[in-house]
């Protein structure tokens, strides 16, 4: 499915797949064109979809999948739906809160085990109730995340 080289149809793609598993949701890149500083918007939600291909370093021992942000994405955006592509189909999806994700790059590592976002991980069948879920959680998951980063801290 995810075959072109085409980095901007493999992201339109992308951003049609995420929306058709969201009910009722705005393609807003087809309502004000690719300007929108935000890809689809779902029960007052807005998303930001990032697909990725594996990238593999020499001097790394397996492959990643890296997403870039922009200052304007962290902005605008109250999620971010990661698409892990790996021999040109989905493997994984991710639902990432934009109050839990790094600021400039998000990184995974491992389709199995990434502790770091494994309870943000679902498919795309899953995808709205894990939205609606995290959403729900959402409160709880910040205290979480700043406690285990405080810790960080103190090591």
């Amino acid at each position: 499915m995810f075959t072109t080289k085409n980095a901007h149809l493999l992201h339109k793609k992308a951003i049609t797949l995420v929306g058709s598993h969201l009910p009722g949701s705005i393609d807003m890149d087809s309502i004000y064109g690719y300007y929108k500083p935000y890809h689809i918007e779902w029960k007052n939600i807005k998303i930001i979809v990032k697909i990725a291909k594996p990238s593999k370093k020499a001097t790394q021992d397996r492959a990643k999948w890296f997403y870039t942000l922009k200052e304007k994405d962290r902005q605008v955006a109250d999620y971010f739906v990661l698409l892990v592509v790996l021999e040109n189909a989905i493997k994984a999806v991710y639902v990432l809160p934009k109050s839990l994700s790094p600021t400039r790059t998000i990184t995974i590592t491992r389709l199995d085990g990434n502790m770091r976002y494994a309870f943000l991980k679902t498919d795309l069948q899953n995808l709205a109730k894990k939205i609606l879920d995290t959403q729900a959680q959402l409160p709880k998951l910040i205290k979480i995340y700043r406690e285990a980063k405080s810790l960080k801290g103190g090591i």
